[in-house]
Parts: structure tokens; C-alpha cells; sequence
């Protein structure tokens, strides 16, 4: 399932916040995340959480940032 809603593209960064707050370890090491929103099983971090870091942390998946 996606959802998507109206918003600016514009705050990437922003994004990459949200995800984190939802997308995190659970005690047995899955994301929580994705186990919750998509009812799959993925280690954290899952490729929703990898992006967000990398967001987060100032590069971006096309390594500009």
C-alpha cells in the first residue's frame, strides 16, 4: 500500500524526518515501520530508513547534496 498526500516537494529533508519517526528497530531487530504500513518483514534498516539517513545526514541517494 502507498499513501500519498498534497504536499511540496520542496522539504526533502522534512520527508526523511517523517519516515524515521515511523521506520524504526523493533526488539527482534525488524522494522517497525514497514511491518506496520506495508505488512512486510524488513531489517532495520529497511530501504525506507537507509534513504532517510542518507537524507538526514546531508548526501542523497544521487550522492548530490
Amino acid at each position: 500500500m502507498t499513501i500519498e498526500t498534497d504536499k511540496s516537494d520542496a522539504d526533502e529533508t522534512a520527508d526523511a524526518r517523517r519516515i524515521l519517526l515511523v521506520h524504526r528497530a523493533a526488539p527482534d531487530g525488524l522494522c517497525s515501520g514497514c511491518l506496520e504500513f506495508t505488512c512486510t518483514f524488513a531489517r532495520f534498516p529497511c530501504t525506507q530508513a537507509t534513504w532517510a539517513q542518507k537524507v538526514t545526514a546531508g548526501t542523497d541517494e544521487g550522492g548530490e547534496s
